[in-house]
């Protein structure tokens, strides 16, 4: 990777976010950090991967810059409050190591003052999700609808509460991928031409 040293992915659910991530670290030959970086901060902060997730959905947000907050320091912290102060310690520390993608955990807001970062969002039509999580997911067909705003409410609330920005916006982002056109292989792609063409 050149100027640009991180790929930042937010996504829908069953958008193909994750596949899009994987991938296009594949073509960059660089490391692909997603689910890896919940299982960091239960290590770090002796929890378990589950209860990460489960503090996540309770986050109250960190206001100013989660950056600054480090543990042990004088202010009592909500244990949502440390998941997510902990998830941003090991993004920075993960993008200082050298160029990578990341997916999710607000990742482009947190690198925002430390590396140069191409923040991305991959979306898609209704069809295109259902489908991906009917056969990807195993989600059973009538429980689809349901699923996918529920979900989708979820990674909001985490994004917009500690970021106060909108997760949903195109003016969050650098770039926006349609996967239900494109596909995760064409997405991909057009993220190493963005990051290839910033040398």
């Amino acid at each position: 990777m050149a100027k640009i040293r991180v790929v930042a992915i937010e996504r829908q659910y069953c958008s193909g976010g994750s596949t899009t991530g994987k991938r296009a670290a594949e073509l960059l030959g660089v490391p692909c950090y997603d689910r890896e970086i919940v299982d960091m901060a239960a290590e770090k902060l002796g929890l378990t991967s589950e209860e990460i997730l489960k503090h996540e959905e309770a986050v109250l947000g960190l206001l100013k810059t989660p950056l600054s907050l480090k543990m042990g320091h004088d202010r009592k912290l909500d244990i949502s409050e440390k998941v997510f102060a902990a998830e941003a310690e090991i993004v920075t520390e993960l993008a200082k190591k050298g160029p990578c993608v990341i997916v999710g955990r607000c990742a482009g807001y947190i690198l925002k003052n430390v590396t140069r970062t191409l923040r991305v969002y991959i979306y898609a039509d209704q069809e295109s999700r259902a489908a991906r999580a009917v056969n990807e997911h195993d989600i059973p067909y009538d429980e689809v609808d349901s699923r996918l705003k529920r979900y989708d409410k979820k990674r909001g609330d985490f994004f917009n509460t500690n970021t106060r920005m909108n997760w949903s916006s195109m003016l969050t982002y650098d770039v926006c991928f349609n996967s239900g056109v494109m596909g995760t292989e064409g997405c991909a792609k057009a993220i190493c031409d963005i990051v290839n063409a910033s040398k």
